[in-house]
């Protein structure tokens, strides 16, 4: 689940704040954004659940834009850390499937023990849908496409994966079968069990494979 560059949350000033109240801001701003969407989500609502008046908002956020991506980038920078490690120089013809299955697996089993990002995915899937909201999430859009291109080639330059299509069509087949299952998995999250995730996560592996292997 599932990204210019997601900036470092240490560089902004609600760093400030105490890792609590950070942690609670942040969960309770993306369920508001989640059930209500950012253009109905009150920010009145929001910051009188953690007791903090508007001047101190103010003081750590520019507005509730700002609110909205530093509580998706909180969420995401694990995930882009570990992803970060993933030297796509050291991948050889034998080893790009096996790696980028561990890969996937690590991101899966990251998921599960850090359930503020279901709903912060529900908050990002949502505002994806709404042309209005779009412009919230083209960051991490196309920081995800530049690092599936790289991924792309890397494994073409091996030899590992076709090139019979045009580039921008297979990236286009990728994050929308990724996105695909990552709505899936959003709605029927509580339905599932750890192993039942982990399981769909190794079968979803086994589609893009089959999508771009030779």
């Amino acid at each position: 689940m599932l990204e210019g560059t997601v900036k470092n949350v240490n560089e902004h000033p609600s760093d400030k704040l105490s890792e609590e109240k950070r942690a609670q801001l942040f969960t309770i701003a993306s369920g508001e954004f989640a059930a209500k969407g950012f253009a109905q989500a009150s920010l009145n609502r929001i910051i009188s659940e953690i007791g903090m008046s508007k001047s101190s908002f103010y003081h750590y956020f520019e507005n509730k834009t700002d609110l909205y991506r530093q509580t998706l980038n909180q969420a995401m920078a694990p995930f882009l850390e570990a992803r970060g490690s993933f030297d796509l120089g050291l991948l050889t013809a034998k080893n790009y499937w096996p790696t980028s299955q561990i890969m996937m697996q690590e991101m899966a089993k990251m998921t599960n023990s850090s359930p503020e990002v279901v709903m912060v995915g529900r908050m990002f899937y949502r505002s994806l849908e709404n042309p209005e909201e779009r412009e919230l999430t083209r960051d991490i859009m196309a920081e995800s496409t530049d690092w599936l291109t790289s991924l792309l080639r890397r494994g073409q330059d091996l030899g590992t994966l076709r090139d019979d299509l045009p580039s921008g069509l297979m990236i286009d087949m990728l994050m929308a079968l990724g996105m695909s299952i990552d709505r899936w998995l959003l709605i029927h999250w509580d339905e599932l069990s750890d192993e039942d995730r982990l399981k769909l996560n190794s079968k979803s592996f086994e589609l893009f494979k089959r999508m771009l292997e030779i």
